[in-house]
């Protein structure tokens, strides 16, 4: 369904979960952040289960893609976090959020955290980045160089390579590998 058609629809049913969330989906598909932001709250503010959950990721997503949005970031992945601890995706963005800031414990911890919460029953409804364990257990290769587990790193990055990843992490392990062996 178009945008228009999709506002047109939610026109007629403003407080529908699933058609805030759909809006706040097209809308971030333009770069519309803001926009999105908004629909993605009204989702969480209206609905349950895991479109709430999903709502705070995106917003999260959305505030990072702005600059100097930092804390609201991590509100938005610490109330994920507090709506459904189960779920390895906020820690796995949260992961993330601190690998970019240079804070590698913490990036380290948050990968380790939802590396434990790897089985799920329920997809989300839409992607945040997070392909399956492997994101994490990567997150942990990554940040464990970075805080003296160097034969860690190295060695969860060999076991990644053995394994059929996304083409984009599949080259992120490659280049890491590479790196990491010409520095020793």
């Amino acid at each position: 369904m178009s945008l228009e058609n999709l506002v047109v629809a939610l026109s007629k049913d403003p407080f529908d979960p699933e058609l805030n969330f759909a809006v706040a989906v097209e809308y971030e598909s333009l770069n519309q952040t803001a926009s999105a932001v908004s629909f993605y709250l009204r989702c969480a503010e209206y609905g349950e289960g895991i479109l709430v959950y999903n709502s705070l990721l995106k917003m999260a997503r959305c505030f990072d893609n702005q600059t100097g949005r930092e804390y609201s970031v991590t509100n938005c992945l610490y109330q994920a976090i507090a709506y459904d601890d189960s779920r390895p995706e906020a820690y796995f963005l949260l992961s993330q959020f601190h690998e970019k800031a240079g804070n590698w414990q913490e990036a380290y911890t948050f990968a380790s955290i939802g590396y434990g919460w790897r089985v799920m029953d329920e997809s989300l409804p839409a992607s945040v980045g997070y392909l399956g364990a492997y994101c994490s257990k990567f997150q942990m290769a990554v940040s464990a160089w970075w805080i003296g587990r160097k034969d860690e790193s190295i060695a969860t990055l060999h076991q990644l390579s053995q394994m059929e990843l996304d083409p984009m992490y599949a080259n992120a392990v490659k280049y890491n590998l590479e790196r990491l062996n010409a520095l020793l």
